[in-house]
C-alpha cells in the first residue's frame, strides 16, 4: 500500500523546535513535523547505531526502531532536556541490544550479511566516546550531542534546548571537562587515532537513502523497539503507515542540507576537544565507587501500596508508596544520597575550598524534575549551591508543588497540565529540601543541596560515583529518606575512609544499617 504525503514545505523548515514539533504530531497526528524531527536528527541516531554494530543491516534495522520508539513515547521525549539528548540515550539502548542480537547471530555460526569494511580498533575508540557520553547527566550530555554530534552551532544548538547562549556555553564547557575525566579514566587516549587521519569508513558513511525512502520496517526493528520500551504495544500502532509517511516525508527532501560530513560521529566532538589529544594528568585525583546496599539480614520488603483514597485514580492506578527500592539481585539500595565532608566532628565543617578539583568551579546548572505516574521523578535529587529545579508536569492532570526548606527558596504552587515551574538559585544546608504534593499526598521528593561537588545519588543497583575527589582522609556520609543516616544520628559525622593517590579507588558495599527499618 503507498501513502501518500502531502508536501507541507512550511512545516518542515518553520524555526520550530523539536518539542513544538512533537506536540504536532501528538496531538493533530501531524506527520509532517514528525518528518522534520526525524530529519534532524537522522544522521545523529544512525551514526550512533552503525557505531553499535558491525553489520550494516542490523545498523539500519536498529535506526527504524529508534524512531519507532519515538512515535510511541514522544511526551517522554518532550519532557528530557532536549529531544536530541534523549534520541541519543534510546539509539544507544537500542544499538545495544542490536549487537546482542549479532553476537547471537555470531555464536551461532549465522553468516553476517556484508557490510563496509571499517577498523575495529577506530570503531571502538569511537564506542567508549558513546558509551562515556551516554553516561553523563542529561544537563551536560545534550549540549554535548547538539554542538558535535549533530554539529550545529553554539546560536543553533541553545535555541533548540532552549537556553541561553551564555548558559548553553557553561554546560558545554562543564561537560567535556565530565567527558574528558570519564575517557581518562577508561585509559582512552584517541590522539593517535584520530589526528593522524587513520579514520574508519563507517564514521562519515551517509544515512543509506533506503532509510528515507519509505521502507518497509521489519520484524527486527519492531522487536528492538519493544526490548527498549519493554512492551509489545509498538505492533499494535499501525507503524506500515506511520513509518511510511514519517521516512517519505523525509524522501521527499525535507532532510536538513549541511555542508558537514554525511554522518555526525564523534570524531566531530574528538576534533572540538583537543584536550583528549593532552597527556593524562597525574593521579593525584580520585575517582570513587561503590554500593549501599540493605542489611544482609533483613528481608527485603515488599512494595507498599498506597492505603488511603487514591485522587485522579484513572491516572495512578493504585500506586506504589515508592520510599524503598532494592534490587532482588545485588540488594543494592536506590536513592540514597552519598556524600564526602571534612574528616572532623565538628558538624558544621565545610569542604575546603583549595580542595576542589579545578575545573569542578561552581557552575549554575537547572536540574528537571518531572511529575508523572510515579510521582516526582527523580524521586531523590542532589544538586549544587546555585542551582536551579525546574517541575514540569507533561500529564494532563494538574500537581501541587510544595518545596519546603529552612532557606529562602521554598514556594508552594499549583502546577497544571503541561506546564513548568522553575526555582530559585537553592541554597546549601545542613538538611535536605522536602517536596510534596497536597493533591495526591504520597507523592514526595527530596533535594540535597550541597557547596561542594562530591556528592551522588544511588541508581537502581544502589551503585554510586564521585568523580576527581581529593586524595586523604574524608568522611563518607550516607542517608536514605525511609530511614535517615546510616548507623543512625551518629552517622551524621560519616564514616572515615581514605583516597590514595591513584586512578580510582572502589569502595567496600556500604551496608545501610539501621534500625529504622522496622519502623512501617
Amino acid at each position: 500500500m503507498t501513502v501518500r504525503v502531502p508536501f507541507r514545505l512550511p512545516n518542515v523548515f518553520a524555526p520550530d523546535d523539536d518539542r513544538t514539533l512533537l506536540a504536532r504530531f501528538t496531538e493533530a497526528q501531524d506527520e509532517a513535523a514528525f518528518a522534520a524531527v526525524v530529519a534532524r536528527h537522522a544522521r545523529m541516531v544512525y551514526g550512533v547505531c552503525r557505531r553499535a554494530v558491525r553489520d550494516d543491516h542490523r545498523a539500519e534495522d536498529a535506526f527504524q526502531a529508534v524512531f519507532l520508539v519515538l512515535a510511541q513515547y514522544p511526551r517522554k521525549a518532550v519532557a528530557a532536556a532536549s529531544v536530541g539528548g534523549w534520541l541519543f540515550g534510546i539509539a544507544r539502548r537500542v544499538g545495544a541490544a542490536a549487537r546482542r542480537h549479532e553476537e547471537r547471530r555470531t555464536r551461532l555460526a549465522i553468516t553476517p550479511e556484508p557490510h563496509a569494511a571499517s577498523n575495529p580498533d577506530f570503531d571502538d575508540l569511537l564506542r567508549v566516546l558513546d558509551e562515556e557520553l551516554a553516561q553523563l547527566p542529561e544537563t551536560y550530555r545534550a549540549p554535548l550531542v547538539a554542538c558535535f554530534l549533530e554539529e550545529r552551532t553554539q546560536d543553533e544548538a541553545a535555541k533548540q534546548l532552549g537556553w541561553s547562549l551564555s548558559t548553553l556555553r557553561r554546560r558545554l564547557e562543564r561537560g567535556k571537562e565530565l567527558l574528558r575525566a570519564r575517557l581518562t579514566r577508561r585509559g582512552a587516549t584517541l590522539a593517535g587515532t584520530l589526528f593522524a587521519g587513520v579514520l574508519a569508513p563507517s564514521a562519515f558513511a551517509g544515512v543509506p537513502p533506503r532509510l528515507l525512502e519509505a521502507p518497509a520496517m521489519s520484524s527486527l526493528s519492531r522487536a528492538l523497539a519493544s526490548q527498549v520500551v519493554g512492551s509489545t504495544l509498538l505492533v499494535k500502532l499501525g507503524f506500515a503507515g506511520v513509518t511510511l509517511v514519517v521516512f517519505a516525508g523525509a524522501a521527499l527532501g525535507l532532510v536538513e542540507k549541511r555542508e558537514t560530513p554525511a554522518l555526525a560521529s564523534p570524531v566531530a566532538l574528538a576534533r572540538h576537544m583537543e584536550f583528549i589529544a593532552a597527556p593524562a594528568p597525574k593521579p593525584a585525583w580520585v575517582y570513587v565507587t561503590g554500593q549501599v546496599v540493605f542489611p544482609d539480614k533483613r528481608e527485603i520488603p515488599t512494595p507498599r501500596k498506597v492505603k488511603f483514597g487514591v485522587k485522579d485514580a484513572d491516572f495512578f492506578g493504585e500506586p506504589d508508596v515508592g520510599d524503598v527500592l532494592i534490587d532482588a539481585k545485588t540488594r543494592g539500595l536506590a536513592n540514597a544520597v552519598v556524600w564526602l565532608r571534612p574528616d572532623s566532628d565538628d558538624k558544621t565543617a565545610t569542604f575546603p575550598v583549595e580542595k576542589i578539583y579545578p575545573t569542578l568551579k561552581a557552575t549554575p546548572v537547572d536540574h528537571t524534575v518531572t511529575c508523572g505516574r510515579d510521582g516526582f521523578t527523580p524521586r531523590v535529587l542532589a544538586a549544587r549551591a546555585g542551582d536551579c529545579v525546574e517541575f514540569v508536569n507533561p500529564t494532563p492532570i494538574g500537581f501541587n508543588v510544595r518545596y519546603q526548606t529552612d532557606l529562602a527558596h521554598g514556594f508552594n504552587i499549583l502546577l497544571p497540565a503541561d506546564q513548568l515551574y522553575k526555582s530559585k538559585p537553592l541554597g546549601a544546608g545542613r538538611f535536605c529540601d522536602l517536596v510534596m504534593d497536597g493533591i495526591h499526598p504520597w507523592i514526595r521528593g527530596y533535594v540535597w543541596v550541597f557547596d561542594h561537588p562530591y556528592f551522588a545519588v544511588t541508581d537502581a543497583r544502589g551503585n554510586f560515583e564521585i568523580n576527581l575527589a581529593p586524595p586523604g582522609n574524608w568522611r563518607l556520609v550516607v542517608w536514605h529518606e525511609k530511614v535517615g543516616y546510616r548507623n543512625g544520628e551518629k552517622g551524621r559525622l560519616g564514616e572515615t575512609i581514605t583516597l590514595e593517590r591513584r586512578d580510582a579507588v572502589k569502595l567496600p558495599p556500604f551496608e545501610h544499617l539501621s534500625d529504622a527499618w522496622d519502623e512501617k
